[in-house]
Order: structure tokens, then sequence, then C-alpha cells
């Protein structure tokens, strides 16, 4: 039996706004394929972001993580610098 192969990431950054950083990111978190899971919640001044790929066979799943990644933290940023 084959065992799904599959890679989870998280983030967690303490922020005031972490509630707004948290909306501004929702929108990304949609709609994407089947194999990704995106999701940013925030909790205490603590925005938390978990994204999971599963079923890594297919090299083409690890640069779709990175990219996510890639994404989240380009936006984290912009986001971080229009409210500070």
């Amino acid at each position: 039996m084959k065992r799904n192969k599959s890679c989870n990431v998280k983030i967690t950054i303490r922020h005031q706004d972490s509630v707004h950083i948290a909306r501004s990111l929702a929108p990304d978190n949609i709609s994407g394929p089947n194999f990704l899971r995106i999701r940013c919640w925030y909790f205490d001044e603590k925005l938390f972001c978990n994204v999971c790929v599963e079923n890594l066979e297919n090299p083409k799943r690890i640069l779709s993580i990175k990219n996510t990644l890639n994404d989240i933290l380009i936006n984290l940023k912009a986001v971080l610098d229009s409210i500070t």
C-alpha cells in the first residue's frame, strides 16, 4: 500500500491587527486545486496560516506549495505595509 505523502506549512505572526490581516487574506482562500488547502485565521492578536499539499508524488505539487507560500508572504507584506 502506497502512503500519501503531504507537506504542511504553518505561519504564525503576532500583530495587533491580526483580525484585519486574516480578513484581507481570505479572498485568496476561495478556490484552488483539490490537492491544496489554505486556511488563515486569527486568535488573540495572532495570525495563523496553514498550507497543506497532498499527493507529493507529482513534482509539480511541490512547486505549487512554494508558489502558494510566496503569494501569501507577498500579500502579507503588502497588508502590513499598508496598515503601519
